[in-house]
């Protein structure tokens, strides 16, 4: 099951099969009066929720009426709402009107399944990654297709399809510069000789790789970029998760077997009072095929400002020109 929330409205889109379903729900904080609390000390539940499907729509059309294997494995929003993309395991993409679930367009994007997709911060431009080593970057609203995005390893001597885009997520900077992330694994594996795995920094106004890094032998599974722009995440096949620092892409937190299996969801928490309060740079909430969900968290770094840094600096050197005359140096 896959599923994505709206960007402003209480609802989910969410894949069951080769269906898209629309939820609503509505959530209502629990109230209780004295007598409830003099009932249960350990009662530790906060509200009541209520999940009610608005609509549903076919996204993925099975080319063999008696093919009942292919479904939805990816959904995204559009920044304003109005939009669903869905990828599914065929290959197919479809493009759907919120909140009627009205098909735009459904067409063959790739060979096989449909690893990945996001949706660029205006809306009018998406990209579709996928096991056939292709990725693409489509018209929203024609539906068609506009680039193929190429990478030829980190020096650029490698085949183009020597390594597949195994996800892909937009980012907003600090400065409102947007930048597609990626990473990028082996598309073939080879005891002898193994490739790492990647994650490329996409210049997103000539669609050509911009950065990269290398991040290992260990295959990538699932990355996540930050709402404020400052952070990527990254999950391995072995349940482990790093963080870097996305303008640069510097490693900033390893941490190894987070997880019993491979990661296959990750998240980071927008930034809110609650983390501010207790100390921490940013939330990571990983999932895994483990069955488990864990939350991740980094504490401030410590940062000194440049009068701090200016006055340490004189300090240091008038204590060096005072050692230097208490042994008699000439100054």
């Amino acid at each position: 099951m896959n599923c994505a929330a709206h960007p402003k409205e209480k609802s989910l889109a969410v894949g069951k099969e080769n269906e898209c379903h629309l939820l609503l729900v509505d959530i209502k904080k629990k109230t209780q009066s004295k007598t409830d609390k003099k009932k249960k000390e350990n009662d530790t539940t906060g509200g009541e929720y209520k999940v009610s499907t608005l609509c549903s729509e076919v996204t993925v059309k099975c080319d063999d009426e008696d093919d009942d294997g292919d479904f939805q494995k990816v959904v995204r929003f559009t920044r304003d709402g109005e939009h669903i993309v869905t990828g599914g395991s065929n290959g197919y993409v479809c493009i759907l009107k919120y909140p009627t679930l009205k098909c735009l367009h459904n067409f063959k994007a790739h060979e096989t399944d449909v690893d990945d997709l996001d949706i660029h911060p205006n809306g009018k431009r998406f990209v579709t990654v996928s096991r056939d080593t292709k990725a693409y970057v489509w018209k929203l609203d024609e539906g068609k297709r506009e680039f193929e995005l190429f990478y030829t390893g980190p020096d650029g001597n490698d085949s183009e399809d020597a390594f597949r885009i195994r996800a892909c997520r937009f980012l907003t900077s600090e400065k409102g510069e947007i930048f597609l992330y990626t990473i990028q694994v082996p598309s073939k594996f080879d005891r002898h000789k193994p490739l790492p795995s990647l994650i490329v920094k996409w210049d997103c106004s000539k669609w050509v790789p911009q950065l990269s890094r290398v991040a290992g032998l260990e295959p990538l599974t699932q990355m996540a970029v930050s709402d404020d722009g400052q952070y990527v995440g990254v999950g391995t096949a072995s349940g482990s998760i790093a963080v870097y620092i996305s303008w640069n892409l510097a490693p900033l937190v390893s941490i190894s077997e987070v997880h019993n299996i491979f990661v296959t969801g990750l998240a980071f928490l927008p930034p809110s009072q609650s983390l501010e309060q207790a100390n921490k740079e940013f939330g990571l909430l990983t999932i895994s095929a483990d069955n488990t969900c864990k939350l991740v968290t980094l504490a401030n770094r410590r940062e000194f400002g440049i009068w701090w840094l200016l006055i340490g600096s004189v300090l240091l050197l008038y204590f060096t020109f005072l050692a230097l005359s208490y042994f008699g140096f000439d100054l």
